[in-house]
């Protein structure tokens, strides 16, 4: 006796009088789904230990890259690889001996695919069928992927979410919406969890809500698929606030979206009073500016005049000592009047709001220069000007801007040392920009170079400050608000101002404005 014998199976019965047996046979070839019939193989000692073929359909035989009539009688475990060792015989055998049907999907252990087994006893043999579901649960999975991380971005939106549907009457009209989806922040602004809203009447929550303006947006939207987008403050069922609200129709219902602009709101509120606040601050200072130009100028004209008249007509009754207070009283009148000039000018510059304009810095240096005539006579410098380049802005405050500049490079002079001023452009390279200007904008680096006495590096911020002034009012004379002039023109103009200097070797001031 072989160690392995089979049962000799019964004869195949089919009812001749309901359908011819090469018809069943052709139908079971030709189906989509893979089917093979086995018989089972027992030891000597009657233990089930394999399977044969006895019928494979094509379609099974496709996926073991074998003719299906060469499988017939050939030993299943000899086809399909570790058909033991994978457990795939003891899931069959158990089919066979329990006569318990066997169904389920798995990813099959040789194959590497997601098949759709299925397995049950037919009289003596065992009837295996299976069909290829790979791709669709591939498919699946993808998009049960794809739904959860929906789900995660709508319960982690900084926003409130919710799908809603119409519910109508018989006539068809709208008489309330229901939760379809709703999210996390939603739920926690109503004061609800997502359980208690998903699949309710938005009314079994919030009563008598149809009166309210949100009703009608949802039925606006609905109805006509018109897209909304509104700021509405709500206080109502105890939500209390001020929302952005986004309506988007979705089939017969609103995707409804919301941000909490609250703060938002209150900011805006608080701006719009600190802008209030600083018009009435401008305003004052415009009339501070006002004041100063005029009614402070002309006692400071009176007290000059009174003076010089002093000066003039009672020198030899005020003697030497009389005189010399006088002239002191006349010093400082004229320091007063300029400082005065100078800090109505700096104010203007925040209050006077020019129209920009083409302007050509050519044409601004003539200006200056002309405005410095005097200066230049006594001093006689040498100054060598580039080319200068058109640019956007306001010719009256660039041309105090280096008139500034220029007056200060005259100035600040060693005694006996010809002044010499270079004034140079080129665009600005990014890398050596001011910290406080973007990179990715184009400059013109405009630098106006002295021969003076210059000062130490570390004193660069602080002279463009008011009344910063690094040298003694009795050997250099000014106000100490013209650099601060300066600072605030460039910035004026979407630009900036640096400077670099060495005692003794002299000052560097690099202007950059914006091209274009």
């Amino acid at each position: 006796m072989s160690a392995l014998s089979a049962t000799a199976p019964p004869p195949l019965s089919v009812s001749t009088t309901d359908v011819p047996a090469d018809l069943l046979r052709a139908i079971v070839e030709h189906t989509a789904s893979a089917n093979s019939l086995w018989q089972p193989v027992f030891d000597e000692a009657g233990e089930l230990v394999d399977f044969r073929y006895v019928f494979i359909n094509p379609a099974a035989a496709n996926y073991l890259k074998r003719d299906n009539d060469s499988l017939a009688g050939q030993l299943v475990s000899e086809i399909v690889s570790q058909f033991k060792e994978s457990g795939q015989f003891a899931i069959f055998a158990n089919v066979f001996t329990s006569h318990t049907p066997f169904r389920r999907e798995m990813m099959h252990p040789v194959m590497h695919r997601w098949l759709d087994i299925s397995a049950s006893r037919v009289g003596n043999h065992l009837l295996m069928s299976f069909y290829d579901i790979h791709d669709i649960h591939l498919a699946a999975e993808r998009t049960k992927a794809q739904t959860e991380l929906l789900q995660l971005v709508v319960d982690h939106a900084p926003s409130g979410m919710m799908l809603l549907e119409a519910i109508r009457d018989a006539e068809g009209e709208i008489k309330d919406f229901k939760y379809l989806i709703t999210n996390e922040l939603n739920a926690k602004v109503t004061g609800f969890t997502v359980e208690q809203m998903t699949g309710r009447p938005i009314s079994s929550l919030f009563p008598g809500y149809q009166s309210l303006d949100l009703f009608s947006v949802l039925v606006q939207v609905t109805n006509t698929g018109e897209t909304v987008q509104n700021t509405f403050t709500y206080d109502r069922y105890g939500v209390k606030g001020t929302f952005d609200g986004y309506y988007l129709k979705q089939g017969d219902g609103v995707l409804f979206t919301f941000v909490n602009v609250t703060r938002l709101a209150e900011q805006q509120k608080q701006l719009e009073t600190m802008n209030r606040d600083l018009a009435r601050s401008n305003e004052s200072l415009q009339q501070f500016a006002y004041v100063a130009s005029h009614d402070l100028q002309e006692p400071l004209r009176k007290v000059q005049s009174f003076g010089k008249m002093l000066a003039d007509q009672f020198t030899e009754p005020l003697g030497p000592v009389g005189t010399d207070l006088v002239n002191r009283m006349q010093s400082s009148a004229q320091r007063m009047s300029a400082l005065i000039h100078d800090l109505l000018n700096y104010a203007r510059l925040s209050t006077d709001k020019e129209a920009l304009r083409t302007v050509k810095l050519d044409l601004v240096m003539q200006e200056a220069l002309a405005d410095l005539d005097l200066r230049i006579q006594e001093t006689r410098p040498t100054i060598q000007i580039d080319p200068m380049p058109v640019v956007t802005g306001s010719a009256t405050q660039l041309r105090q801007l280096f008139q500034n500049l220029l007056s200060n490079a005259l100035k600040f002079q060693a005694p006996n040392n010809p002044p010499m001023v270079a004034v140079r452009c080129q665009p600005a390279n990014p890398d050596h920009l001011p910290d406080d200007l973007p990179r990715d904008k184009a400059y013109w680096q405009i630098e106006v170079q002295d021969n003076g006495i210059g000062f130490s590096q570390q004193y660069a911020d602080r002279i463009f400050e008011v009344f910063q002034r690094l040298h003694g009012k009795n050997k250099y004379t000014g106000t100490g608000v013209g650099l601060a002039i300066c600072r605030r023109v460039t910035e004026t103009h979407g630009g900036g101002i640096s400077v670099m200097s060495e005692p003794g070797k002299g000052s560097t001031f690099s202007v950059y404005l914006p091209k274009g």
